[in-house]
């Protein structure tokens, strides 16, 4: 083995590029799709330059296909997509991405022979295409007991290798969820990559832990589809899960030229539709089309951009009371007949001198019915304050543009707790709830009627700016999903100062759990690390998710 292996075993990540990218290629001639083409295969759109079938695919010339697919009827009786002998599970225009099923390297120890499996290389090419690995979605993961394993190019054309290495002292030891590097571990991949080989290092086998893990993987995987188990190194449940292949994304690009090259030859260049704009690649050379801002749709195709009615979009973009009317690429906000103002940020305006007098007359039958019904219209006019109140704190902290996204945006997890329903959780807020204090919040203990036990943060303050904002900013902070980051189930906007409703965490603060208790043991230096460790991904997943 050379020494370069040997200092990759003794860092376990290593990365080493030499770039040496081919020449510009002949541009791409844009493929008028017949509009007979085939657009769908089983339950996946086909958009262009992606198509079934001659003349329904953008064909680049020398041979590459990379955008023509094939429509295959499966054992399962279903029909999929395959690009070449490989499966592609979505396609994004937008994003300039495809979703394909990769297959798994395994590695395993033969009891018959006593020995490991003779192969453990495999390898994957997509150099005669215009598909890049994705090196921001992807990761090389590997799966297993002492096992090292490189990925590396398979070509000259391009030079990289990195590999990790997972371990694992104990089943016992291993911990859904996490890959760090007990029984999995993951390594990132160099931009512009379009091949690879997979190899396991024979210096490092499965042979002494056979009794509990026969085993190992390796594979490029797309990282937001992947979540350990500690059964995929004690059985074989991550082939069966997977059926031996797992998610991969690659980046796709039209042409090899930059943005402002390609746009000089308007026979070749792929933008084709109004309204829509080139993007440089960032995973290597070529370009992408998109709408504009305003429009969405196709833009590979002549009219493929169409106007986007933000009115009836998840995201309302004017203030209550203001009215959206759309435009072409756009919108304006109006305010309500007999008022005006700025209907962007909500300051509408009653224009009418007469408003006052309509207000005295009404306030004067108003006080003249309280006076002849006094006991019923007390209660009424009690019960009535205490909604407005709400209503009013509703909308103050964005409530109503909150409902609305929560209302028209399909699978978001998120609820608008009332102010019963949390009180009725922690006994009226009763002091024996409390789980500590701060200097502008209180946080409760409380038990849901679903059972679930929360955590509810009672501020004590807020501001005019923070109030308004309140309701979005509460909607984005719900869509963070993270194993190490504590998740946000909703919010009581009913009141003066809202209410935080998070997942209750029974084991205390990380400050208790590093500097201990009175009468615990503290805890290990590996365990501070695990916990430095993850909390370095928490960080990293919210830096690259804003």
């Amino acid at each position: 083995m050379q020494a370069s292996h040997r200092n990759m075993l003794l860092t376990l990540t290593v990365a080493v590029l030499v770039w040496a990218w081919p020449g510009a290629a002949t541009p791409p001639r844009p493929s008028a799709a017949a509009p007979s083409c085939q657009r769908r295969c089983g339950d996946m759109e086909i958009p262009y330059p992606f198509g079934i079938g001659r003349g329904c695919y953008l064909y680049t010339g020398e041979g590459d296909t990379t955008f023509g697919l094939t429509c295959n009827l499966t054992a399962d009786g279903t029909y999929k997509t395959f690009c070449y002998e490989v499966q592609v599970i979505g396609i994004s225009l937008r994003r300039g991405q495809a979703r394909v099923r990769s297959d798994i390297r395994s590695w395993c120890y033969n009891r018959t022979s006593m020995s490991m499996d003779e192969n453990n290389i495999w390898w994957n090419d997509f150099t005669d295409s215009q598909f890049r690995l994705s090196d921001e979605d992807n990761r090389f993961t590997v799966i297993g007991c002492n096992s090292l394993a490189y990925v590396r190019s398979a070509n000259t054309g391009s030079r990289y290798m990195t590999g990790c290495m997972a371990t694992c002292p104990a089943a016992g030891r291993l911990e859904n969820g996490s890959c760090s590097g007990m029984g999995c571990c993951q390594a990132a991949i160099p931009r512009g990559i379009n091949t690879y080989e997979v190899q396991f290092d024979d210096r490092f086998t499965t042979a002494s832990t056979r009794g509990f893990s026969r085993c190992s993987y390796a594979a490029l995987v797309e990282a937001a589809a992947f979540d350990f188990r500690t059964t995929y190194v004690t059985a074989d449940d991550f082939m069966e899960s997977t059926g031996g292949k797992a998610p991969l994304v690659l980046d796709w690009v039209v042409g090899k030229e930059t943005c402002r090259e390609a746009a000089r030859n308007t026979t070749a260049y792929m933008c084709v539709s109004s309204n829509s704009e080139c993007v440089d690649s960032r995973n290597g050379p070529g370009y992408l089309c998109n709408c504009s801002r305003g429009y969405d749709g196709n833009p590979y195709v002549h009219d493929g951009c169409q106007d986007v009615n933000e009115c009836t979009s998840f995201k309302y973009p004017c203030s209550v009371p203001g009215t959206c009317v759309n435009t072409p690429g756009g919108f304006v906000c109006s305010c309500p007949d007999k008022t005006r103002g700025n209907a962007y940020s909500g300051t509408c305006e009653a224009q009418n001198s007469q408003l006052g007098v309509h207000m005295a007359v009404g306030i004067s039958i108003g006080l003249v019915a309280l006076v002849l019904s006094m006991s019923c219209a007390y209660m009424i006019h009690q019960k009535r304050s205490l909604a407005a109140v709400k209503q009013r704190y509703f909308r103050q902290h964005g409530g109503l543009l909150l409902f609305e996204e929560m209302k028209s945006k399909q699978g978001l997890s998120f609820t608008l707790f009332t102010k019963e329903e949390l009180e009725e959780a922690t006994d009226k807020f009763d002091e024996r709830h409390v789980l500590g204090k701060g200097g502008n919040d209180t946080v409760y203990k409380g038990a849901l009627k679903d059972k679930r036990l929360v955590a509810i943060k009672r501020c004590k303050l807020v501001n005019e700016r923070q109030e308004k904002e309140f309701g979005k900013e509460m909607l984005i902070l719900s869509q963070v999903n993270h194993r190490n980051v504590v998740r946000l189930y909703g919010c009581c906007l009913e009141v003066e100062v809202p209410m935080l409703v998070y997942q209750f965490i029974p084991n205390g603060t990380l400050y208790q759990l590093i500097h201990g208790r009175p009468h615990e043991t503290r805890i290990s230096f590996a365990t501070r690390l695990k916990i430095a460790h993850e909390t370095a991904e928490a960080l990293a997943y919210l830096h690259s998710w804003a």
